[in-house]
């Protein structure tokens, strides 16, 4: 499903035994067996059991992972207060529905859900807790945020979801007492993809300034250094690749610099003009850059894409800093948001996947799209979401460890679905003769029979649209 809440689109609402089990999702082999079997409708023929679709998948394509960093993989933030039980708290405050009974926000549904649940019929829409803050006090963010972040305690509106709370942040907080920073989601996902020899990079998305944090903490878990995961090799030491994120290697991390002409990659710093350190500095164009003589600097679209794509077709991590002030300047809008380069014709052995909180489900918002094949063409949303995007839900992911894997798992079924119905229809396209009055005919017929069988309404998208409305309205989005 686009920007579903769960992998197979059928779990609006979390009961509570399934939640305090910490299991959003079956793991069992028949699950897994179903969700293959659901990837097979509307097969094309020609790719009509699970074999062939199990065989497309075992081609392995190299996989481009690109991740947001704040909400995505860390949830916790020790440097700005976002300690486990206030991220909680304002995720929750997202997942809360219930309706404004005297100006005052009252809880309906007990039970957090991504989704948006259906009100009953004559009633308005339940709205979160976050949407009714976001109403009764607009102008105050900072207000907004102390609200949401206590939201569970006893006292406050979401008290009753306290358990909930509380399971959460058990999953935040290690054995010793420190809080979780990188979540065990991610590094299962890293696990996974060594164990089942997948080739892949990891290509770290954020518009903030934590990038060399988490380099550090996956430097640590790739020399076995990690205290939850000891003796871990993803150093390269045991003759695979290396996915370490070192601070002294300029190759491995850099900022993009965007304004309304054009594009660079600056490779071998994340710092930017009017951010940070260099917040009141008077040159904002790209030659701020020439203050940095180690850094690389390239620029114009298309060696953007070249470069970006050679360093992710080889396995290895990378760190990258999108450009706030192009997207801030430009409303919050997808084409000036963070640049997610793909190829989408099957014929590449790779597959590039995105996974940010902050994905939309009518438009892409935070994420602006742009195929290697045809940077100008605009693509529809929904159409993405199968195969190459995905709503990262801190809800699950916090809770679920296989989280990551299981949406790779999905958007790749949905990229090997769509390459066999390409296939189909090219060997269908080039064995027909078409002459024009055989056309004309067939035309006819199909017409005539799309009638006879009422099937002119068929919508080949139904079930797999979501708007805006089937999530909670988030709150303004910031550099973090």
């Amino acid at each position: 499903q686009a920007c579903c809440s769960c992998s197979d689109g059928k779990l609006d609402i979390l009961n509570e035994s399934t939640f305090n089990k910490g299991n959003y999702f079956d793991n069992s082999a028949e699950a897994s067996c179903m969700s293959e079997k659901s990837a097979l409708e509307d097969m094309p023929y020609g790719l009509s059991s699970i074999e062939q679709v199990r065989s497309h998948k075992a081609r392995g394509r190299h996989l481009i992972i690109n991740l947001d960093i704040n909400k995505t993989v860390i949830m916790t933030d020790a440097t700005s207060g976002k300690i486990a039980e206030v991220v909680v708290n304002e995720e929750l405050s997202s997942s809360a529905w219930g309706c404004v009974v005297n100006d005052k926000w009252v809880l309906q549904i007990p039970i957090p859900s991504a989704l948006r649940p259906p009100a009953p019929a004559g009633k308005p829409a339940f709205m979160s807790y976050t949407e009714y803050l976001m109403e009764a006090i607009p102008k105050d963010k900072k207000a907004r945020n102390t609200l949401k972040g206590t939201f569970t305690r006893p006292g406050n509106p979401g008290e009753k979801m306290r358990a909930f709370a509380e399971s959460m942040i058990a999953n935040l907080v290690r054995p010793d007492g420190s809080e979780v920073k990188l979540i065990p989601a991610f590094f299962e996902m890293l696990l996974h993809l060594k164990r089942t020899k997948r080739s892949f990079s990891i290509c770290f998305r954020t518009f903030g300034e934590d990038l060399l944090s988490v380099a550090d903490e996956l430097t640590m878990f790739c020399e076995g250094r990690h205290p939850a995961y000891p003796g871990v090799r993803m150093d390269g030491s045991d003759g695979g690749a290396d996915y370490r994120l070192m601070r002294t290697d300029l190759q491995k991390y850099g900022t993009f610099y965007r304004d309304d002409s054009d594009m660079a990659l600056v490779m071998g710093t994340v710092e930017q003009p009017g951010e940070g350190a260099y917040k009141d500095v008077k040159d904002k164009s790209l030659d701020f850059y020439a203050a940095f003589p180690e850094v690389e600097v390239v620029t114009g679209e298309s060696d953007v894409l070249n470069y970006f794509l050679d360093k992710c077709r080889r396995p290895g991590s990378f760190g990258l800093r999108d450009y706030y002030a192009h997207w801030k300047k430009h409303d919050m809008v997808s084409h000036a948001g963070k640049v997610f380069f793909f190829d989408h014709c099957p014929v590449k052995n790779e597959h590039a996947i995105f996974f940010d909180d902050n994905l939309c489900p009518e438009d892409f918002y935070i994420i602006c799209p742009l195929s290697t094949r045809d940077p100008k063409r605009v693509f529809w949303p929904t159409y993405l979401y199968q195969t190459n995007l995905c709503k990262a839900e801190p809800l699950e992911s916090i809770i679920d460890d296989r989280y990551f894997i299981k949406h790779i798992d999905r958007l790749e079924t949905g990229f090997e679905r769509r390459t066999a119905a390409r296939t189909r229809l090219k060997s269908l396209m080039t064995s027909v003769k078409w002459t024009s009055r055989a056309k004309q005919a067939s035309t006819d017929k199909v017409q005539k029979e799309l009638v006879k069988t009422k099937m002119s309404g068929y919508d080949a998208w139904k079930g797999l649209r979501k708007s805006r409305m089937s999530f909670s309205l988030q709150d303004e989005v910031d550099e973090s």
